[in-house]
């Protein structure tokens, strides 16, 4: 009998970097390159792979509010 999980922690983190990264390279194409980089930089970073995992989840929901307007 395995006991195997689908998903074990890493490769969560590294789904929802994947999901950020998406939704934050649409919003820069969009024109809001400027507020992606605002955005990284309220969590300490410069890019993506310099953010601290825990943070993930929250960009990620920062970034999917962004309009044109942000």
């Amino acid at each position: 009998m395995s006991l195997r999980r689908s998903h074990s922690p890493p490769q969560q983190r590294i789904r929802i970097m994947e999901q950020v990264r998406a939704v934050l390279a649409e919003k820069s194409r969009m024109g809001m390159t400027s507020a992606v980089r605002n955005l990284l930089l309220e969590y300490g970073a410069d890019k993506l792979s310099a953010v601290d995992p825990k943070f993930y989840s929250v960009i990620l929901e920062k970034a999917e509010e962004m309009n044109n307007g942000t």
